[in-house]
């Protein structure tokens, strides 16, 4: 646990963060922190996750390989405890400072967990295959943060054919930084917009996935740590600046044949 002091401030911002509807991600860190990271934060959740709503996400890096592990963990003591769990899951970003063996052993092997983590979920069952009736599966919010196009797609996919064929799912939700993946961002956008007007419905009662841009908010000094630390876990982005200008490019056309 935290001191006192710290413990306190963060369970103000907490309350703050539910009075006003808003949600609070826990970020994540290397390993060595990241055991002391977890507890604290289901403390938060067992706290403020109540009665279906969602204030408080914990982050897990699928780039771990006890990943599907501690998300099965944190299932069970949901189910156990009666709270809702809020998942936001990332890729990982500690790889030049964190334990290598420790980490999947190549891209492919992380890209494969982490669809597996997300396909789990969303079919409501734990990654680890351990068994829970579907009535006894706990209340779960998912995150799912990543650039990788392919993994938002089928995340989307799954989760939009789901939702309407009536089958038993969990909330989710997708984003990206502002900058990064636009053009995903704005491709699921037209789905979801044209789903939504084919369906009639109206803003906020919308039966698609969110999508959602992360937005670094302050002065420069503020987010100069922030915008150096995406820039360099994000140096393998640029390999995909050619296709992301296509794709950027048939986003302006249609935009304009529209």
């Amino acid at each position: 646990m935290p001191p006192p002091r710290i413990q306190e401030a963060i369970e103000e911002i907490c309350a703050a963060t539910a009075a006003q509807g808003s949600r609070l991600w826990i970020d994540a860190e290397q390993q060595v922190f990241q055991s002391a990271i977890d507890n604290w934060t289901i403390d938060l959740m067992r706290q403020f996750n109540r009665r279906g709503h969602v204030v408080v996400f914990n982050t897990i890096q699928a780039y771990l390989k006890s990943s599907a592990e501690n998300v099965s963990r944190h299932l069970k003591l949901a189910q156990a405890e009666g709270w809702t769990l809020g998942i936001k899951l990332v890729r990982g970003a500690y790889i030049a400072h964190d334990y290598r063996s420790r980490i999947h052993d190549n891209k492919a092997a992380t890209d494969s967990n982490y669809n597996h983590i997300v396909q789990s979920l969303l079919t409501r069952q734990f990654p680890t295959g351990a068994s829970a009736s579907p009535h006894m599966f706990p209340d779960v919010c998912l995150f799912v943060a990543t650039h990788n196009a392919e993994s938002v797609r089928k995340a989307y996919s799954l989760a939009r054919y789901r939702m309407h064929n009536k089958l038993p799912t969990i909330p989710v939700e997708l984003g990206q930084l502002q900058g990064m993946a636009d053009e995903v961002s704005c491709e699921l956008l037209a789905q979801k917009f044209a789903s939504d007007v084919t369906a009639g419905q109206s803003r906020g009662q919308s039966a698609e996935p969110g999508v959602f841009k992360c937005l670094a908010w302050g002065s420069l000094e503020e987010c100069l740590h922030f915008l150096l630390r995406r820039a360099i876990e994000n140096q393998s982005a640029m390999e995909r600046t050619r296709h992301t200008a296509v794709a950027l490019r048939k986003e302006a056309w249609r935009r304009i044949a529209w």
